[in-house]
């Protein structure tokens, strides 16, 4: 599914990202079956014994594929045992995008996936993504909900700051 950059565009505001971010997940036997929608005349993408070596992983699997025409990338993280990005799978939507359906994360997760990262110390575009997603989507979030998640996730340190924040601007 989409997530990152791409999905607090869709559901939020216009803004530049350099890369898209995918959730995948696959077990290490079809790494193979994974490298064969990148054919080699077209994209870079790691060999199948890294992205099994990936796929093995409790979290925090990544690699990244290369179109190799247009220097486009896309930074595919692979969900795991992570429950978040695990129901995030579950949970996702099919939308149209340049003709296409595609699947793409559930805006409560790019917001709690956003707030982890915040909270992991990157940067305040997160921050600037979340709150933009909150005013664009407005009344069909359940906010309550979604700070019921903050906290079972344990991101209330960077809900906090995200408050905050918005209180000052």
């Amino acid at each position: 599914m989409i997530t990152g950059g791409v999905a607090a565009i869709v559901y939020g505001e216009p803004r530049l990202t350099q890369n898209i971010d995918i959730v995948a997940s696959f077990p290490p036997e079809r790494a193979e079956n994974c490298i064969a929608h990148f054919p080699v005349t077209d994209f870079y993408c790691p060999p199948a014994d890294v992205l099994a070596q990936e796929a093995g992983r409790d979290a925090s699997g990544h690699f990244s594929v290369l179109h190799l025409e247009t220097d486009a990338r896309a930074d595919v993280y692979l969900a795991g045992k992570d429950s978040l990005a695990r129901r995030g799978l579950n949970e996702r939507r099919f939308i149209r995008l340049v003709g296409r359906d595609v699947p793409i994360a559930p805006p409560e997760y790019v917001i709690l996936h956003k707030l982890r990262f915040r909270q992991e110390g990157a940067s305040e575009r997160h921050l600037r993504d979340v709150r933009a997603m909150l005013r664009v989507l407005g009344d069909s979030i359940d906010r309550a909900a979604l700070e019921r998640d903050v906290v079972a996730f344990g991101l209330t340190s960077a809900w906090d700051e995200l408050e905050r924040v918005g209180e000052d601007g």
